[in-house]
Parts: structure tokens; C-alpha cells; sequence
């Protein structure tokens, strides 16, 4: 018995903890133990002790440091008699950031490269794939990029510059770790058609011409190319691509002013000429057809429509009546056939009815038989939408539906039905996986017979493969391919296999400085036939080009000559024609631009003009003359002027605007006062040394602040330099915001700088990577406050969003703001909040405190008040064509039981995200211009967005 009560004993006191536990970054890790005497752990650096030792039993706690890597790691358990071991998987956390550039602006035909940094912010290595989604050519190096925890990587982007005037480019990153984890950046880019072209003024014209030559066989082949569009005056514009050749004229012209429009329209052998005058529509179609006359009169609700041909003739009399979004339009008809010679009455009703999810339009009409016609779609197809149409026409129905909706972030589903002279529809399905370049789609349906379809594609850099297989009952097909592009070249192979024949296919487009070419290849599997063709262009100097093109098809080689002549460019409007077209409806500033050397915004004798300086508003520039004076002619609205031109110690400091009315001139002196800047660049001082030290990376994008006799902030470029100017001379303190900075880094010490006039004086100022250290440590039963973040600032009349962490299940938390105390109440678990109203002028002092029996617990922080509106509103994109879909975005400082935007008549309200996010759509109107969406908030006016819809 004296044996076994000591083994015993020891067995009840073995040293007891789990094998394996789970933790996050950044969160806490408690180990349950109990031993014999004092339990003591020996932890490795990613986990910090909070709880270093109990006696017997207890709970061993640690911190799990935010730049802990995922991974299995080992905590060494340690009593009086043994020790064992504790395996902690830490659990990887995927997070990206990824930095580009706002934009830049290039002429049509260069290749912008623009550098993206990608950088893992997760605790784990990742794949991280890169998708861009652009309208331009584009090569992006490195679609798939593997990252270590905190690894920056640049990533360039070339965009080849195609004939639009703006590209958006959205660059998304997607993590492999966690398919929900992204990030993504917009990129703008400014396409000129030519070189020069962001200096012409408002009325200008600009003109393309190209003439291609070929001869070969004998025979000479021609096509000239003509454009002209611009501004005539600021009453007519004009715009017309034509092209000639032996096919007859293609393409379209066009004169239009105030009340009246002219055009011309040619597609080969149809022509037409078309009119417009106050309510009066006319056009008139000859070539290749009938000659034909037709002509629209529309006043007010009534409608005349009349058509004149040959072989028929067409009367139509309407009247309109609208309803809202509903428009209904009862007609009578009278026709007349030449052969056979017949004449018929009746009559119809055509409807339209627009709302702001769908659109329908139809028409029923009674004319020597029934005719019926009705179509519609809805305004958006994401997450889903619906198009179809169905007809009826001499005894027979046809009829069409598509439709389409996203299942997942990763599939979409898409059906179409077809009815008529046949019956066929499709089923499909699109997958395209977050993590992996590549979509698949298939697709089940019926055409005379079942149909099927499988599709793959994948997209790697450069790199592009892909193929297809579909069945069908005509037999079955297949097809693959494998293409590569690069900026200068491409190469593409692909094989067809129909059950019509088998080919082969080779091609490939290079480019190298002023020389062009292409080759295709081919070869007829079954009949053994090969096939080849290219081309070979040289560019001289002044857009002139020579070449050579052959092509090799069943022992026949036929070549032809080539010759090209291409011009592009513009001038301004020769003010003749201006004025012959109705002039411009402009007023003047004009003023003396001075030196304001005791800063009273007066002119005093002894303060001498600054010949040289240039004048700005915009583009629109006027340089000043020997006495300073500046003329500068602009267009009725308000503007801001801006001055250039003089040496960096001398700037505008004061906000002048200028309020242009039409025919009159505004006298504005402009008053300069002498300034001092700096210059500095922004690194990461890695070893924290408080200097700069070879191999020490600059810092792209981060937000520099200013402060001394006046605050200012700045931003990095991508090299990490910054430039400041216009400040007044004094001591000033420079920092680094924190938000802009990784989540693993901090800003260093402040700069403080005397800056005086004279040259730029060279500033560096250091981040530095984050320490973390534990100063006090809190257990579940204190009572403690954690302030969420509060916004920059917020103007009088807003409501602030206050939401504060507790710990310790307090009895009551109240915020004194302003001198008020108000009550937070509880939103979650350990989370109270409320929205509290914001008044004053500065600032506002903000104290929130925890009770809980005698225990208190205190939180302060600062909320800066600026004037500003008490809501903004998105219009996303800015530039449409008429009737694309204008997606809207309010962001509101203030809630509102009614949140609306206004366009002219139209009132569309916003559906509620959350307290303060309000989104919407609407379709652009169909009417090229300029357009003012208003956004209200109960009925008040508070906030605007501008879109502009291409001509």
C-alpha cells in the first residue's frame, strides 16, 4: 500500500495539456494545463506570453503576433516533474493590397506601360492571379504570381492606345487562398487621336485621310479614305468618314446645329440622305434600291408619317398619349401598291412603356391583314435579365427569348429559345473559377435535332489556348488552338475538324520599328491542298507606305503591289468660318497679373506687373503681355483661374473666380505672392535606424501631411517622390499618414523643416517597419474601450457613425459630445454604437465612457468639422453611349428616409445597402450632351454628378 499511494499520486499529477490547438493572427491563444507546482511554457517568437506561468492549473495565454506566418508551430509546456509538447497551427489568412497609378494620357497608336505593386498582406504564401478588363489591347507580365507573406511585387501593364478617346482599365487580383479575398484598382488613360491634339480650342476640325493602292493581275484596286469632324462654330458641328472604292461609298456625314441636321449615309450600293428641321424629318434612299421618299412631321403629340416609292405609297396620321413611363400612340394608315394595283386603309397602335427595371415596345396594326410586333428587355442583365421579341405577319408566328443570371461569383447560367420556321433553343452554362485563368463553358439544346457544346479557354500572360467540341445533326465537330501575343508579334496555330472537311491553320503578325507583316498558312488535311497568304508593308516617313501581298491557293500564285498614304491631325476653325456658322457665345477675364508683395490681394504703384505669366482655366491658356496684362475669352459659367509660367518662388495662393457672362468682359487683376516648396522622397527605413541606408526601397502612393503656418498633403508618386508648393515661408512638420502604409508598417519620426524662398530645399522621410509590444494586459474580465476608427471629418448638420468595442459587460456606455451626453446602445456582442449629431464650427471633442459598478473605463478622441455636402453621388462611367446604363452610388453623412436622383423630370429612388449607402441605376438618355443628375435627400438638395453622352 506505501508503494502504490506514490504512484498514484504521480499518475493524478502527470502534466496534463492538449495535443493540438488552432489559432489566428492577431488573436489570442489559451492553453489549458495542470501540473504539479509552477506550469511555465516556452513559446516561439510568433506567439507572446500574457500569461507566463500558473500554479497547478490554469490557462496559459499568449498574443498571437499580426506578422505571425501560418504554419504548425511548437510550445514547450514545462512542471516540476515533466514537460510535453503542444502543437498550435496557426491558420492561414489570405489578404491583398494591390497600388496603380491614376492614369496617364497618350496619342492613338503608342503603347502606355503602367506599373502595378501587388503585395501579399496575408500570413501565408499565395497565388495570386491578375485580370485585367479593358476595351484596349493589352499585355499584363505575370498573370499568375506567387507571393510570401509581405512580398511587394511590380507588375508592368502595357495598354496599346486604339481609336477611343477614353479607356477605363479595372485590374483585379484574386487570392488562391480564399477565393473571396480581392483587390482591385482603375486605371484612366487618355487616348488623343494625334499628337498635339489637347491644344486645339474648342471650335476645331480634325481629318483622317488614307489612300490605298493594289495592283496585280493587271488590275488596279483603289480605296480613299476622308474624314472631317469637329466644330464649326459653337452652333454647328460636323462629322463624316467616308470611304471610296469599287464597291461604291461607305460610311456616314453629318451637319447639325440648333433645330436642324443634315446627314448622309453609305453602305456600298444603298444610299441615303436624311434632314432634320424643328419638328420636320425627312431622308431620301436611292442607289442600289428603289428610290425611295419618306418624311416625319411630329408636333407636340401629333404625328404625319408619309413614305413615297415607285412601287408604293405610305400615309401615316398619329397622336401620341403619355402616362408616366407609358406612351400610346393610335394611328391610321392609308397604302397604296402600284403592282398589283391595290389600295388599303386601316390602322394600328403602337406602346411603349419604359420603366426603371424593363422597357417594352410594340405594335398592333390592321392593314389588308393583321400584323402584330412586341419586344422588350430588361435594363440590366446582372444578376439577371431577360431580352425577347415575338411577331406575327401573314399568317405566321416567330418569336425569340434569351435570357441570362449569375448563379455564383464563379457560373453563369444563360438560355435562349427560337420559334418559327423552326423550333431551337439552347441551355448554357459559363465557369470561370477566381482562382484560375481559364473558362469553361457548355451548352444543351435542340436544332432539328439535340445540339451539344463544351468550350475551354485559357489565358496565361501571353499565352492563349483553347478549343471546342460540339454536336450537332449535321455530325460533329472539334476545334483547338494555341495563339501567343506580345506587344510587336503574335503567332497563332489551329486545327478545325467539321464533318465538311479537316484543316490546318498557321499564322503569325510581326512588327518590328517601320516594318509590318503577316503570314497565314493553311493546309486541307483531306484533299491535301495547301494554302499560304501574307503581307509585307514598310512605313515611310509622312505616313506614306509601300508593301506586297501574295497569296498561293492550288498551284495559282497571284501577288498584288501596295501602296498607302495615311494623315491624321487638326486644326482650329478658321474664325471665318466660325463666324459665318453663328460665331461664339463667349464673355473675358482680363486683368494684370502682378507681384503682391505685402499680400493685401490689391495692386499697390510700387508692385511691378509679370509679363510671361500664363493664364489658365482648364486647357484654355493666355499668356500675359510686356505690362502684365491678360485677356482670356471663355464661355458663360463660373471658373477657377490658375497661373503658370513664372519662377516656383511666386504662385496664386488665393482662390480667384471668375463668373463669365455672354458678350461682356469681367476685370480680374491677379495678385502673386512669393511662396517656398520642397521636394522629398519617401522610404521604408527597414532597419529602423532613423537614416537612410543603402538598399532601402522607396515608398509608392503614400499620403504625406503638411503642417505649419498651413496644412497641405501630398501624394507619392510610384518612385516615392513628392513635390510641394505654394505654401507660405515658415516652420513646418511633415508625417506619413498610417492609412496609407501597409498594415505591417508605421510612419517615422515628424520632419520639421524652416522652409525660407529660394530653391526647393530635398526632404526624406522614413516609414519603418511595425514592433509590436504588449503594454498592458487585459483578461475577459476588465473593463476596456476599443474607439473603431471615426471618419477624417464630417460637416455641420451630418450624423456621426459612433461605434466603440467594450469588454468587461458594462452596465451602461454614454459619449459626450459637444457638451450633450447620449446613450450607445448595444449592435453585437461587445459592440455599442448610435449616430449622433454633428453641429459647430472646428471641431468636435468626443468622450466615451464605460460603467460598470465603481469601474470606469474612458476613450477620447477628435473629429475635425469642414463645410462640405451632407452626401456625394457616383455616376459610374462618367462617358456613355446613349441608352447604356448609368450606375449609381450615394454615400450619405447623414441617414434619410428618402434618398432620390433627378434627372430633369425623371425621379428615380435609390434602394438602401446600408445606413448611409444608397445605390440605383438608370439608362443614359438617348440625346448626345452634357447632364446634371441631382441627388436629394427628403426632398432637399444636397449633392450633383455630371455624366456626358457620346455623340
Amino acid at each position: 500500500m506505501r508503494t502504490l499511494l506514490p504512484f498514484l499520486l504521480g499518475v493524478a499529477l502527470a502534466l496534463e495539456a492538449p495535443e493540438g490547438l488552432e489559432a489566428k493572427r492577431g488573436g489570442f491563444l489559451s492553453i489549458p494545463v495542470r501540473g504539479e507546482g509552477t506550469v511555465a511554457a516556452e513559446a516561439p517568437e510568433a506567439f507572446l506570453p500574457l500569461t507566463g506561468q500558473v500554479e497547478g492549473e490554469g490557462l496559459l495565454n499568449f498574443l498571437v503576433r499580426p506578422e505571425a506566418r501560418a504554419g504548425e508551430y511548437v510550445v514547450r509546456v514545462r512542471d516540476a516533474r515533466t514537460s510535453r509538447e503542444v502543437r498550435v497551427r496557426v491558420l492561414p489568412e489570405a489578404g491583398l493590397r494591390l497600388k496603380v497609378p491614376p492614369g496617364a494620357t497618350g496619342v492613338e497608336g503608342e503603347t502606355l506601360t503602367y506599373t502595378l505593386f501587388l503585395e501579399n498582406t496575408g500570413n501565408a504564401p499565395d497565388r495570386v492571379r491578375l485580370e485585367v478588363r479593358t476595351l484596349l489591347p493589352y499585355r499584363l507580365e505575370g498573370a499568375l504570381v506567387d507571393l510570401e507573406p509581405g512580398e511587394t511585387r511590380e507588375i508592368p501593364l502595357e495598354l496599346k492606345l486604339t481609336g477611343r478617346n477614353r479607356d477605363t482599365a479595372t485590374v483585379l487580383a484574386y487570392s488562391s487562398l480564399d477565393p473571396s479575398v480581392r483587390a482591385y484598382g482603375v486605371v484612366e488613360t487618355t487616348i488623343l487621336p494625334f499628337a498635339g491634339a489637347e491644344s486645339l480650342g474648342r471650335n476645331a476640325l480634325r481629318y483622317r485621310f488614307g489612300l490605298r493602292l493594289a495592283y496585280g493581275e493587271g488590275k488596279l484596286g483603289y480605296a480613299v479614305a476622308l474624314g472631317l469632324s469637329g466644330s464649326l462654330s459653337d452652333y454647328v458641328g460636323l462629322a463624316s468618314g467616308l470611304e471610296w472604292s469599287q464597291e461604291g461609298v461607305k460610311g456616314e456625314a453629318s451637319l447639325r446645329g440648333e433645330g436642324f441636321a443634315l446627314g448622309f449615309r453609305g453602305y456600298g450600293d444603298y444610299l441615303r440622305l436624311e434632314g432634320e428641321w424643328g419638328p420636320l424629318q425627312a431622308y431620301y434612299a436611292f442607289g442600289g434600291v428603289a428610290p425611295t421618299l419618306g418624311a416625319l412631321y411630329q408636333e407636340g403629340p401629333a404625328r404625319l408619317a408619309l413614305t413615297l416609292s415607285a412601287s408604293a405609297q405610305r400615309l401615316d396620321l398619329g397622336y401620341a398619349l403619355r402616362e408616366g413611363g407609358l406612351t400610346l400612340t393610335p394611328y391610321l394608315a392609308l397604302r397604296r401598291r402600284a403592282s398589283p394595283e391595290e389600295v388599303r386603309a386601316g390602322g394600328g397602335l403602337e406602346a411603349r412603356l419604359e420603366d426603371r427595371a424593363f422597357s417594352l415596345a410594340g405594335r398592333l396594326e390592321y392593314l389588308g391583314g393583321m400584323a402584330f410586333r412586341l419586344g422588350g428587355a430588361t435594363r440590366s442583365q446582372e444578376p439577371y435579365g431577360l431580352k425577347g421579341e415575338v411577331a406575327y405577319q401573314g399568317g405566321v408566328w416567330q418569336g425569340s427569348l434569351e435570357g441570362g443570371a449569375t448563379l455564383t461569383e464563379e457560373v453563369r447560367a444563360s438560355l435562349s429559345v427560337r420559334a418559327g420556321q423552326g423550333v431551337g433553343g439552347r441551355f448554357g452554362l459559363t465557369f470561370r473559377p477566381l482562382t484560375l485563368p481559364l473558362s469553361l463553358q457548355a451548352g444543351l439544346g435542340y436544332q432539328g435535332g439535340v445540339t451539344a457544346d463544351l468550350g475551354l479557354r485559357v489565358r496565361l500572360d501571353g499565352l492563349e489556348f483553347g478549343g471546342g467540341l460540339a454536336s450537332q445533326p449535321t455530325g460533329s465537330s472539334a476545334t483547338l488552338y494555341l495563339g501567343y501575343r506580345e506587344r510587336d508579334f503574335s503567332v497563332r496555330t489551329a486545327l478545325n475538324l467539321t464533318p465538311s472537311g479537316r484543316t490546318l491553320l498557321l499564322a503569325g503578325e510581326a512588327r518590328f520599328e517601320d516594318l509590318e507583316g503577316s503570314l497565314q498558312l493553311g493546309y486541307d488535311l483531306d484533299q491535301g491542298f495547301p494554302e499560304a497568304q501574307g503581307a509585307l508593308l514598310y512605313r515611310l516617313p509622312e505616313g506614306f507606305g509601300l508593301g506586297l501581298a501574295a497569296r498561293y491557293r492550288q498551284g495559282d500564285l497571284s501577288w498584288q503591289a501596295l501602296g498607302v498614304l495615311e494623315l491624321k491631325g487638326g486644326f482650329n476653325t478658321p474664325e471665318e468660318v466660325v463666324q459665318a456658322f453663328g460665331g461664339r457665345a463667349t464673355g473675358y477675364v482680363e486683368g494684370v497679373v502682378f507681384h503682391d508683395r505685402n499680400r493685401d490681394g490689391v495692386r499697390n504703384l510700387d508692385e511691378p506687373p509679370l509679363p510671361g505669366a500664363r493664364v489658365r482655366v482648364g486647357a484654355l491658356e493666355a499668356v500675359a503681355d510686356g505690362n502684365g496684362r491678360y485677356r482670356l475669352e471663355l464661355y458663360p459659367g463660373s471658373y477657377r483661374l490658375e497661373v503658370g509660367g513664372l519662377e516656383a518662388t511666386l504662385a496664386l495662393r488665393r482662390n480667384v473666380e471668375a463668373r463669365v457672362e455672354r458678350g461682356r468682359a469681367l476685370p480680374l487683376d491677379l495678385p502673386m505672392e512669393t511662396v517656398v516648396g520642397l521636394q522629398g522622397q519617401v522610404y521604408l527605413d527597414e532597419n529602423r535606424n532613423g537614416q537612410r541606408d543603402e538598399g532601402e526601397p522607396p515608398l509608392p502612393y503614400a499620403r504625406v501631411f503638411l503642417r505649419g503656418p498651413e496644412a497641405r498633403t501630398a501624394f507619392a508618386d510610384g518612385r516615392g517622390n513628392f513635390t510641394v508648393g505654394g505654401l507660405l515661408p515658415g516652420r513646418y512638420t511633415l508625417s506619413l499618414d498610417p492609412k496609407s502604409l501597409g498594415s505591417l508598417q508605421e510612419p517615422g519620426e515628424p520632419l520639421v523643416l524652416e522652409l525660407a524662398p529660394g530653391p526647393f530645399p530635398q526632404a526624406v522621410l522614413a516609414a519603418r517597419p511595425v514592433v509590436r509590444e504588449v503594454v498592458q494586459t487585459l483578461t475577459e474580465e476588465s473593463l476596456g474601450l476599443v474607439l473603431r476608427p471615426l471618419p477624417p471629418a464630417l460637416p455641420p448638420g451630418a450624423e456621426l457613425p459612433l461605434w466603440v468595442e467594450v469588454q468587461g459587460k458594462p452596465e451602461r456606455v454614454v459619449a459626450e459630445v459637444g457638451g450633450q451626453t447620449y446613450p450607445l446602445e448595444p449592435a453585437g456582442e461587445g459592440l455599442y454604437g448610435a449616430y449622433l449629431p454633428v453641429a459647430g464650427e472646428g471641431g468636435l471633442e468626443i468622450r466615451v465612457r464605460a460603467f460598470r459598478g465603481s469601474e470606469e473605463a474612458e476613450v477620447s478622441a477628435f473629429l475635425p468639422l469642414r463645410p462640405g455636402p451632407l452626401a456625394t453621388l457616383t455616376a459610374t462611367p462618367a462617358l456613355l453611349d446613349p441608352g447604356e446604363e448609368v450606375r449609381l452610388e450615394a454615400r450619405l453623412l447623414r441617414r434619410a428616409s428618402r434618398v432620390e436622383v433627378r434627372l430633369g423630370p425623371l425621379i428615380l429612388p435609390l434602394e438602401r445597402v446600408d445606413d448611409l449607402t444608397y445605390r440605383g441605376s438608370l439608362p443614359a438618355p438617348k440625346t448626345p450632351g452634357a447632364y446634371t443628375l441631382e441627388l436629394y435627400l427628403d426632398g432637399t438638395l444636397v449633392h450633383t454628378a455630371r455624366i456626358r453622352v457620346r455623340d
